[in-house]
């Protein structure tokens, strides 16, 4: 510490610079002066000493005051003149020893703009505060998450540096505000090859995840109080996105054949955009049939609407074949009202923020003009890298895999869920994608279950609320769980979980598959097969078999604990027509 010296004559025994802090001496003396003055220690035109006089009493260099002086100067604190000492300049104070400027209530926040207390207004406060408060975070059922232990870090880590290594002066001042070339052309190839997908590479834009391009979309597309058709329980993102754009978004309701087009003509007959998902809806992964296609398609012609098609998980199609993409359809005037969406989120992991987005021709040159006052294109490196990445066939193998076991985990927990669940629950399987829906008895609060899973570390969403994360008393009350981030063990702890969580919920006596969810062990707890009453088995505590052990009570033979006993009670059954082992 440097303490300045006590006298009579020069008020600065506040000042204490400190050797060695992370901030210099100069920085120091800035800030406590002008802390002085706001604070009404030092009062308007009093005199400071020269800097060489204040350099004297601290013991410190004259080019050290001189640098603070030069600073305070520079924002008003003092004034500063040419052979005079310096004097502080008028900051109001008032009585108390507070400075008017910090004296002043707590100011109201800035208003923000109608589009963005709009936006605040489709964000439910619950979901933004686990955005901000909570780290990111991977747990059974949550939806809209990748196994990130099937991606191949080992070979995208070597297309990362490789691209790293050869970056080029192109790559570096990359300045196309729809993306680096060699992704559009990867990109384009694997939807025609994946979905069937006819266009150009001048039609691909590679924006930020599908999120990025909806919101493009929306900039380019809608204007205030303009509608827009929207899936009943689409994303909360595209909600958000026609919001922000001043739009008003229209809820059409989606069967098993699809969106129900004849009810978004109906609704709203001059909308701008149709936003749908005909290869997988959410969260029903229902898939919209070809006639509705073709009625989708006539209606965007009729009304000069455009058609975004949501890609999400369109190749993760597991009963029946998939059908193509609305613009791989030979219908006429297709590639001039559709923009097919895409993403490499759910397939590769979120964290890469790469999605894409293929629109028509006479579109090109307009959506390209916006994003060119906007965002431009994501980092080139990423983009690079994960070309290589498709171009190799890594990401078609990828793809492969993820599907499989994407089946065999959607197979898995069907069956648990059929063994566990009350039977007053209704499974809903999907064709497709990796969530699946339950269907809660009437009545039930399917949001209070939900906050009990998540405190036993299982994830879900309230299937009344939707995706929007509103309440609506025409949604009946279910749960939406994901199923693609992890494996069968993990799965199976969640699906007990619920099973108990929901059978408190509501009360549920009968279960699927019988009384049980499988042999016990010597808890006390009683397994029932076929149809005698005494027909119970435990496995002993030394033995790797199964021992018959009548309970106590039995009316069909009183066994006692030695393994003797129950061998003969075991005879006695038999004797009397029991099947039972």
């Amino acid at each position: 510490m440097v303490p300045a010296p006590h006298s009579s004559h020069a008020p600065h025994a506040f000042l204490r610079l400190e050797r060695g802090a992370p901030a210099t001496l100069a920085a120091q003396l800035v800030e406590q002066l002008r802390r002085a003055v706001l604070e009404g220690v030092l009062q308007p035109d009093h005199l400071l000493p020269s800097s060489r006089e204040l350099a004297r009493e601290l013991g410190v260099s004259r080019n050290t005051v001189a640098a603070a002086y030069e600073a305070l100067a520079a924002d008003g604190t003092i004034l500063v003149r040419a052979r005079r000492a310096p004097v502080v300049a008028h900051v109001p104070v008032r009585a108390g020893g507070q400075s008017a400027a910090r004296a002043q209530p707590a100011a109201a926040p800035p208003r923000l703009s109608r589009s963005a207390r709009r936006l605040a207004a489709v964000v439910p406060p619950d979901r933004l505060d686990a955005l901000l408060g909570g780290r990111p975070r991977s747990r059974p059922f949550g939806v809209g998450l990748p196994d990130l232990e099937l991606l191949p870090w080992r070979i995208f880590e070597r297309c990362l540096a490789r691209r790293l290594r050869s970056m080029s002066a192109e790559g570096a001042l990359h300045h196309d505000p729809r993306g680096a070339l060699l992704l559009r052309r990867a990109v384009l190839h694997h939807a025609a090859v994946a979905r069937g997908v006819r266009a150009t590479v001048d039609q691909v834009f590679i924006t930020e995840g599908s999120q990025g391009a909806l919101d493009l979309c929306c900039r380019a597309l809608l204007d205030p109080g303009d509608a827009a058709w929207v899936e009943e329980s689409g994303p909360l993102a595209l909600r958000a996105a026609v919001r922000m754009a001043g739009a008003r978004p229209i809820a059409i309701p989606v069967d098993d054949e699809g969106l129900r087009v004849h009810v978004g003509a109906r609704r709203a007959p001059r909308a701008r955009v149709a936003f749908v998902s005909p290869a997988s809806a959410f969260p029903s992964g229902a898939r919209l049939t070809l006639p509705r296609r073709i009625e989708l398609l006539s209606w965007a012609g009729g009304a000069g609407a455009v058609v975004v098609e949501i890609d999400y998980e369109g190749e993760l199609r597991f009963d029946g074949s998939p059908l193509p993409s609305l613009l791989g359809l030979d219908v006429e005037g297709v590639n001039d009202r559709v923009i097919h969406v895409g993403s490499f989120s759910r397939s590769l992991f979120p964290g890469l923020r790469l999605g894409f987005m293929i629109v028509p021709p006479a579109l090109v040159r307009a959506v390209a003009q916006v994003r060119a006052a906007s965002t431009r294109s994501p980092p080139y490196l990423l983009q690079a890298a994960l070309a290589d990445f498709i171009d190799e066939g890594h990401f078609a193998r990828h793809l492969r895999k993820l599907k499989q076991a994407t089946r065999r985990r959607r197979d898995f927990l069907l069956a648990e869920l059929g063994r566990v669940l009350p039977a007053a629950v209704r499974v809903r399987a999907p064709a497709g994608g990796s969530v699946l829906t339950l269907d809660l008895p009437e009545g039930s609060d399917d949001v209070a279950i939900v906050r009990a899973l998540a405190a036993r570390g299982v994830d879900a969403m309230p299937l009344s609320r939707g995706a929007a994360g509103r309440a609506r008393a025409s949604r009946a009350p279910g749960l939406i769980l994901g199923f693609g981030a992890h494996a069968e063990p993990a799965l199976g702890e969640a699906a007990r979980a619920l099973a108990a969580v929901v059978g408190e919920a509501i009360g549920a006596g009968g279960r699927r598959g019988g009384e049980g969810g499988g042999p016990e062990r010597l808890s006390g707890r009683r397994r029932r097969r076929g149809g005698c009453r005494c027909s119970r088995r435990t496995r002993s505590r030394r033995a790797t078999g199964w021992r018959a052990r009548p309970p106590r009570g039995c009316r069909r033979g009183r066994a006692a604990g030695s393994p003797g006993a129950a061998r003969r009670a075991l005879d006695r059954r038999r004797s009397r027509g029991c099947r039972s082992r």
